[in-house]
């Protein structure tokens, strides 16, 4: 048995990417109809999937995931705290930076 067959079969992965897949699209069509913040907030939900569904697979990356945990950890600040949030952003992008 596989990673893959192990977690999901073809067809659920399937079914994931296609919901992942339709949930970035409606969120593109929401983009110049919302407040300017649900950009990144939108923005990091599509990441957020796209971790799910690589971990449904099988491929999952602790090191990844806890660089990404700032971002995680202050995304409600996207509505009240625009600030707080782009720092939480870039201590990511920084952690993500010092992986390599």
């Amino acid at each position: 048995m596989t990673n893959m067959e192990a977690t999901k079969t073809k067809e659920e992965v399937i079914e994931h990417l296609l919901d992942y897949v339709a949930y970035t699209l409606t969120s593109a069509k929401g983009l110049y109809r919302e407040p300017q913040s649900y950009g990144a907030m939108r923005m990091v939900d599509a990441m957020e999937r796209a971790l799910r569904l690589l971990k449904e697979v099988g491929i999952e990356d602790e090191v990844l995931e806890d660089a990404l945990s700032a971002v995680r950890k202050d995304r409600w600040r996207a509505m009240t705290d625009k600030e707080g949030f782009g720092k939480a952003i870039d201590d990511s992008i920084l952690n993500l930076v010092n992986i390599k």
